[in-house]
């Protein structure tokens, strides 16, 4: 999930109209009954690669958008490796039912001469990546997590337990292609397995950013609000499967109770449908008084539900995690819930600053 179309590409917002316009005149002008313009993710692949080859990057990196086997970034022949991150039950209409013939679509990915890896993974799903990896008579990986003590006294910056699971796999990625290009041993010793990763991975997993991922945004209500003022913690997460979310609800309990040891701040354990107007649930926002002083604070979480998914199975992942946490957090949610697009935050941000404005 991206918060703008080019996000995901380092060039310049006029390189990247160039590079669009270029690729979509060129479409157009070869458009046939029997070829039509491509839909938008496919355009957007096709794109991709003409600016990859344009500016000649050192290297690409290739995110499938569904599944793999038949995905249309899936036409590179020789890549130099391959990886496939945590499975979960997402996209069952176009994948399958099952986690086996979810993992057998990912597999697809795989190419003879290129190794794989992968994380640990339930038991339907890794036999199927086997099967893949047998049949083409290549190597198959199982990467383990980081741990804390492999940062050398760093931290990793994006949030979340599971965050350690995908930097394991990003570094046995990065290190065979280094050895694809002939310059992991200026990095690694050959054969101390153990040793601190090289200068250059710590930063990289230290300074890592991606938007809508474990996103704390801070923002005050404006006094021009007909809501009660204080401040707004919004906390956005593109999680879109239970798995995901499970993921995303532990960190933001974690973000919960972090908050509440380190300010004023007391939420009301409260539970609330239809209305935020509750009187019960102050409007949702917890009181606490020292001396003269109060705060309210509202935290807000924001996760990503299109209408393939069904928003109850997401919502009861949500309150089942955050129950069993020792976080204390208020939930919010009207009937016929649908949560919206997780960009959907830069018009909410956009609008705050604008009341701010005319205030």
């Amino acid at each position: 999930m991206s918060l703008e179309l080019k996000e995901r590409l380092d060039i310049s917002e006029e390189k990247f109209l160039q590079y669009f316009w270029d690729c979509w005149n060129q479409l157009r002008d070869n458009v046939t009954e029997e070829l039509p313009m491509p839909p938008l993710f496919q355009f957007l692949t096709v794109m991709a690669f003409q600016i990859f080859t344009c500016e000649k990057v050192d290297v690409a990196i290739i995110e499938v958008g569904l599944g793999g086997r038949r995905d249309s970034t899936n036409v590179i022949k020789e890549p130099v490796v391959c990886g496939i991150t945590s499975l979960g039950m997402d996209h069952t209409d176009v994948l399958g039912d099952t986690l086996e013939k979810i993992a057998s679509h990912k597999a697809g990915i795989f190419k003879p001469n290129a190794p794989a890896f992968t994380v640990p993974q339930l038991p339907e799903a890794m036999d199927a990546i086997n099967e893949r990896a047998q049949q083409l008579g290549i190597p198959l990986g199982v990467v383990s997590p980081l741990r804390c003590e492999d940062f050398n006294g760093l931290q990793l910056s994006l949030a979340g337990d599971h965050q350690f699971i995908n930097a394991g796999l990003a570094v046995a990625l990065c290190k065979s292609w280094l050895q694809h290009t002939g310059n992991r041993g200026k990095l690694f010793a050959k054969e101390d397995h153990k040793a601190h990763l090289p200068d250059a991975f710590l930063r990289g997993l230290s300074s890592a950013r991606l938007s809508g991922r474990a996103q704390i945004v801070n923002d005050s209500i404006p006094k021009c609000s007909n809501i009660a003022s204080g401040d707004l913690i919004f906390h956005l997460d593109g999680a879109h499967s239970p798995e995901s979310m499970k993921a995303c609800a532990k960190w933001f309990s974690e973000a919960v109770k972090q908050h509440k040891n380190s300010t004023l701040w007391s939420p009301v354990n409260s539970f609330c449908t239809n209305q935020l107007t509750d009187a019960h649930c102050q409007n949702g926002f917890g009181h606490a008084e020292n001396g003269n002083h109060s705060k309210n604070v509202k935290q807000i979480l924001l996760f990503n539900c299109m209408d393939v998914r069904n928003p109850h199975v997401l919502l009861q992942q949500l309150i089942t995690t955050c129950a069993s946490s020792a976080a204390t957090v208020n939930l919010f949610f009207a009937d016929g819930y649908e949560a919206e697009l997780i960009y959907s935050i830069t018009f909410i941000l956009k609008n705050l600053q604008c009341l701010r404005s005319s205030s």
